[in-house]
């Protein structure tokens, strides 16, 4: 008999296909991230390790769409594991517990936006094959003139491009940002982005 009323059937049939962690091995520790090298065993009953990445401070990172007057804020940076420059929105590691806390933070640090008003529209797993935290999106509505971004060794370049350029944009791959996509991708489920 088949249990489709997401009961307990459907409980043991997700432990049957979990992966499952026998051993915590801590490879690498920096004052951001602990990398973990676990020793597992898979649905079939095989050995194996699999690579884990957990925040070290407390409370999500954040990625923050800021909207302003029809335009949304992006930052150009270097991104050491692609190798290259990207565009994509303001982001980083929590400053506390309060995502709002670290979204004015980073807005600011990024863009030089002093102030908005904050909406927490929910979070996400932006690679949930190697990081084990989600990361809250943020929607910022920006209503001040920006000034420069506080952080030059971090952020290369800023602009803020018109929300009809987006779709082009992203279909080119200049904007090709997993969590700048995703958070797009919700904010547009919300409603604040055209169609």
């Amino acid at each position: 008999m088949t249990d489709s009323g997401g009961g307990s059937g459907d409980a043991d049939a997700e432990e049957r296909d979990a992966i499952r962690r026998t051993r915590e091995v801590l490879a690498y520790r920096n004052r951001f991230v602990d990398v973990y090298d676990d020793e597992v065993a898979f649905p079939d009953g095989a050995d194996g390790r699999h690579l884990r990445i957990h925040h070290r401070g407390k409370g999500l990172g954040v990625v923050v769409l800021p909207v302003r007057d029809g335009t949304v804020g992006l930052v150009r940076t270097y991104r050491y594991p692609v190798g290259r420059l990207q565009w994509g929105l303001p982001r980083g590691f929590s400053h506390g517990a309060d995502p709002l806390v670290t979204a004015r933070a980073e807005l600011h640090e990024e863009l030089g936006v002093p102030e908005a008003e904050f909406a927490l529209l929910g979070t996400m797993t932006p690679d949930s094959g190697l990081l084990a935290d989600p990361v809250a999106v943020v929607h910022a509505t920006v209503t001040g003139a920006p000034g420069a971004p506080l952080t030059p060794e971090e952020v290369t370049e800023s602009r803020w491009l018109p929300l009809p350029d987006l779709p082009r944009w992203i279909t080119t791959g200049r904007l090709d940002d997993a969590m700048t996509l995703a958070a797009l991708t919700l904010a547009r489920v919300h409603g604040l982005l055209p169609h």
